[in-house]
């Protein structure tokens, strides 16, 4: 289950998001629609469902409980808010009640638009529509007036899902596996039975057969299980032992946070000059990972993202290490996504009972060290990342003077060298940045970044004065005759 789970959330987390529309949404439109479902009240989920059902959208006595509760508790964007703000792209999943075909895997949705559930985390619940994103076509409609003319509509084509969009039923139950695999006990596990027997299969046996009565109860059955752990304190215990999520446990949670903060507003990425310093582009998780093992990465690093767009690295390596991690982006509307993205983050991990980190964004020009404050943050770094591939000569030389004033062990992953293979060492360039680094080069394969389907490589630098010990010294002497 794990690999076909963290391949999914891999290509969600790492495709970059095209200009055709799909996710087109304006911030207003989506900042009214989310305050409309808000569920506040503190009884048990099932309770607060139906309170929240029998409330009238757009309330101001609820807008003003948000402001108050989101200053005092971290509050997740649960995932019928997001559905809500684009539920034209949203069809029922499941089957009607009475349906003749409700066993029947191929019949056409007829279910109900409203349908829901809550699924409880190891510190929380959320929220999900039971609905599935459906692709749309242009299709030609004629008015039979006498001024007829034919236009073009957008009309849903309701057998096809949209695999690029968020689909809250498949994040329901990835989120219950995760929750399975990896926070209980193997007696625990047993409560809730397997893929051939008990709660979990019965999850899938009745999502498959879009049966919503099945679908729901099971649900409910695992949520009992879950809420009985809790109050015994097992799951806090469990999470403690974790400390911190598995690669694949990361990815979930980081998707997560992705499609609930950036992905709605994904098109305004796209705004950059072309072959410029600004050009966007991502490092994805698989990537992400290697560089956190040949790095070394623990809780007692360091890590500093020096153009780190909507900050993706940032949270990635913060949330599996549980180190200090720093994010630096001269353009506003990335880092405005990064800033939005590490709230969601935080709330996020307090509900799956993990360490977020200490993180932190910043807004600016890392090569600006008079108006930053990360410069003094620079400097006791142990790792930083540089995606400099699309960087030109004058930008890789301005950062290698930055490196002059790393301390010495410090590592550089970079996209390109900041060492010419050319360079040595000798009376004329020891004093230069770039023969204080050490440099290996290594091969990352298809689907790493997002710019490219082909595979490539990357370089580590590592600080290392020590082979300029012998030019220093023959300085002194030359002083002393």
């Amino acid at each position: 289950m794990n690999t076909a789970i963290a391949c999914t959330e891999e290509k969600h987390l790492s495709k970059r998001m095209d200009t055709n529309g799909k996710a087109a949404t304006t911030t207003t439109a989506i900042k009214r629609r989310l305050s409309k479902s808000n569920d506040l009240t503190t009884t048990t989920p099932e309770k607060r469902l139906r309170e929240d059902n029998n409330k009238s959208n757009g309330s101001k006595k609820v807008s003003s409980t948000v402001a108050t509760v989101t200053k005092q508790k971290p509050k997740m964007i649960t995932s019928d808010r997001i559905v809500r703000a684009s539920q034209s792209r949203y069809r029922p999943y499941f089957v009607a009640e009475n349906s003749e075909n409700s066993n029947d895997s191929r019949a056409s949705p007829v279910g109900d638009p409203n349908l829901q559930t809550i699924l409880e985390y190891p510190g929380d619940n959320e929220n999900f529509l039971l609905l599935r994103p459906v692709l749309k076509n242009s299709s030609s409609t004629s008015n039979n007036s006498s001024n007829s003319h034919n236009h073009k509509t957008l009309q849903a084509v309701d057998d096809v899902e949209d695999k690029d969009e968020y689909n809250p039923i498949t994040d329901l139950i990835r989120s219950a596996y995760f929750i399975y695999e990896c926070y209980l006990t193997p007696e625990q596990q047993d409560l809730l039975g397997d893929d051939s027997h008990g709660i979990m299969r019965n999850l899938n046996k009745h999502r498959n057969r879009r049966n919503a009565n099945g679908f729901i109860e099971a649900v409910h059955d695992f949520n009992r299980v879950i809420r009985d752990l809790k109050a015994k304190g097992e799951l806090s215990k469990n999470a403690k032992a974790m400390r911190h999520p598995s690669y694949d446990l990361a990815c979930h949670i980081l998707y997560q946070v992705y499609s609930r903060t950036v992905a709605p507003q994904a098109d305004a990425l796209n705004n950059y000059q072309a072959f410029s310093n600004n050009v966007y582009g991502e490092i994805n998780p698989i990537l992400v990972k290697e560089f956190i093992s040949k790095t070394k990465l623990n809780s007692h690093s360091v890590f500093m993202d020096m153009g780190c767009g909507i900050g993706n690295v940032v949270l990635q390596v913060a949330a599996q290490t549980g180190c200090e991690a720093y994010g630096i982006e001269i353009m506003e509307v990335p880092c405005k996504c990064a800033k939005r993205q590490l709230k969601e983050y935080a709330a996020r991990m307090k509900a799956w009972r993990l360490p977020t980190g200490k993180i932190h964004f910043r807004h600016g020009d890392f090569l600006d060290v008079g108006s930053s404050d990360m410069y003094q943050t620079l400097k006791r770094a142990t790792v930083l990342l540089v995606n400099n591939y699309a960087f030109d000569w004058e930008t890789n030389h301005s950062l290698a003077q930055l490196f002059l004033d790393l301390n010495e062990g410090t590592k550089i992953i970079s996209l390109k060298s900041f060492v010419p293979k050319t360079h040595k060492i000798n009376q004329r360039t020891f004093h230069m940045p770039e023969s204080i680094l050490r440099v290996e080069e290594f091969e990352y394969f298809s689907e790493a970044v997002s710019w490219t389907n082909n595979g490539g490589t990357y370089y580590i630098a590592t600080v290392d004065r020590s082979r300029l010990k012998p030019f220093y010294e023959g300085m002194y002497r030359s002083s002393q005759r």
